[in-house]
């Protein structure tokens, strides 16, 4: 995917490959038989929200690989995609992001082959927090342990 889309690069806080939120939300949208203009709606959600994690939060000094902004981002761009309620988003959000938080080891000393399949497994994991989500699965939140303690 990464050679149809010029391998992106956004540099801020930290760095990224927005179009990485490509292939999951394309996954979706034909598998969902989505239109031209919600997939575009779903890809265009993907950038913005990764673009701001990334304007936002800098990863790497915390030695975790920005494939952390990745998650959240493809699970944000498929709620977009299937004209999903902000509740269920944000539920979806929160999944990805606990599921997809890395250590950059893999970009590290010896590289290994996990560098490349990183952004490929953040993006089936935002497929399946989404899935979750719809089915009513919360996801681990600031919001949800005020409300418990």
């Amino acid at each position: 995917m990464r050679e149809l889309d010029f391998h992106d690069t956004f540099l801020a806080a930290d760095y990224s490959h927005p179009g990485d939120n490509i292939p999951a939300i394309l996954a979706v949208a034909q598998h969902t038989r989505r239109s031209g203009a919600d997939l575009l709606r779903g890809v265009a959600t993907g950038y913005e929200i990764q673009v701001d994690l990334v304007k936002s939060i800098c990863l790497h000094k915390h030695k975790i690989d920005h494939v952390a902004h990745l998650g959240p981002s493809a699970a944000a761009g498929i709620g977009t995609l299937l004209d999903l309620d902000t509740e269920t988003i944000f539920q979806a959000v929160g999944q990805a992001l606990h599921t997809t938080t890395a250590t950059r080891q893999s970009r590290k000393g010896e590289i290994s082959t996990w560098k490349a399949h990183a952004p490929a497994f953040a993006g089936k994991m935002a497929v399946e927090a989404v899935d979750r989500a719809m089915r009513g699965q919360t996801s681990p939140s600031r919001s949800m342990r005020a409300r418990t303690e």
